[in-house]
């Protein structure tokens, strides 16, 4: 059963506003609450460039943008290269975020967190990449950010957290071995085991948008990399020449992965058509730029036992009732808050075919 477990980093930047990602054993869990409650629309009410007012504190278009910007960033893509149905829906789920951030920051604003709390949980995110200050920083500019401005984030976080704790205690019990194995027996197809593959890879970056001579500089050194990929340690070369952050630390390693929803496409594809061992023939294209790909082992499909699954649905169901508490505290949070919001009439349906 697939779990997925975010991106340390990503989520100490999220602007879902219970996204916690610092735990007491380093491993970054989700309790997202996505409680959206009705809101006076403001229509032409409130200013062009507001995208809603929360408690009298406005939420400005830019805002939004920039944290659309900042995601998109973070997973090497520019704004430009996402349809724009799609970018308006995650507008939509980002200012509802928004809304939430500033009355959780708000609900939460005495509770204190030292200083030395905030660079532990630092260090603890860092240690989980296995990265270093620079390599931290490289991925924070790709996103607009510092490490200041991730340890404001981080300290904000931790006040959210801990008032959250306080305030949902008792209402969300511990999920029982019956629970699991209830979930089990119920769910089979999610304890189905796909095909994986294990793969390091070398990465040269390139913008989506270079420039065509930028392309085939990077593209020689990916064919050069791959020349010497055939011969010399991978994971030597990905620590040389890898333009990854934490490449150096983990020899360009990936772990295991299945075929879908784990690599983009192209990635996935290439890495799937080698044996253990070899090497890509050509360098891969993908969004994030040019991959050395080497597949390292792989594993048959198969199918989880009880035993084996029960550690994950434990948590997952403990996970998802402290979810439920969490969107019936921020639910409790939206009643009471006087929330503007400026969004357009939804367009109507379209009449049936023949039909006026």
């Amino acid at each position: 059963m697939k779990f997925h477990r975010p991106h340390p980093i990503a989520l100490a930047v999220s602007i879902a506003a219970a996204a916690v990602a610092i735990s007491a054993d380093t491993k970054p869990k989700t309790v997202t609450a996505t409680a959206t409650v009705t809101a006076k629309v403001a229509g032409a009410a409130l200013p062009a460039d507001v995208m809603a007012v929360v408690n009298g504190d406005p939420i400005k278009t830019g805002e939004v943008e920039e944290a659309f910007a900042r995601a998109i960033a973070g997973r090497g893509m520019q704004p430009g290269a996402v349809p724009p149905d799609q970018k308006q829906a995650a507008m939509r789920m980002l200012l509802n975020d928004m809304i939430n951030e500033r009355l959780l920051t708000k609900a939460s604003a005495g509770v204190k967190v030292e200083d030395a709390a905030v660079d532990a949980e630092y260090a603890k995110i860092r240690e989980a990449r296995k990265s270093t200050d620079e390599d931290v920083k490289k991925e924070l500019a790709q996103m607009g950010m510092t490490i200041e401005s991730l340890k404001a984030n981080i300290q904000k976080r931790m006040q959210q957290r801990q008032w959250v704790d306080e305030q949902t205690k008792g209402k969300a019990a511990e999920a029982t071995e019956p629970d699991a194995k209830d979930f089990f027996e119920k769910n089979p197809q999610h304890f189905e085991v796909p095909e994986t593959v294990r793969a390091s890879h070398i990465l040269f970056r390139l913008e989506a948008d270079a420039s065509p001579e930028k392309v085939t500089a990077t593209l020689k050194k990916a064919e050069a990399a791959l020349g010497r990929a055939k011969k010399e340690d991978f994971a030597k070369l990905a620590g040389e020449l890898s333009e990854e952050p934490g490449a150096a630390e983990r020899g360009g390693d990936l772990n295991f992965f299945p075929r879908q929803g784990a690599m983009v496409e192209p990635f996935a594809e290439a890495a799937f058509k080698l044996k253990k061992d070899e090497v890509t023939p050509e360098p891969v294209r993908t969004q994030f730029g040019y991959h050395i790909i080497k597949v390292t082992d792989r594993k048959a499909p198969g199918k989880q036992t009880f035993d084996q699954a029960k550690p994950q649905i434990l948590a997952y169901l403990t996970r998802e009732r402290k979810k439920m508490a969490i969107d019936e505290l921020i639910g409790g949070l939206r009643s009471k808050a006087d929330v503007q919001i400026n969004a357009p009439a939804e367009a109507a349906p379209a009449p049936p075919a023949g039909k006026k």
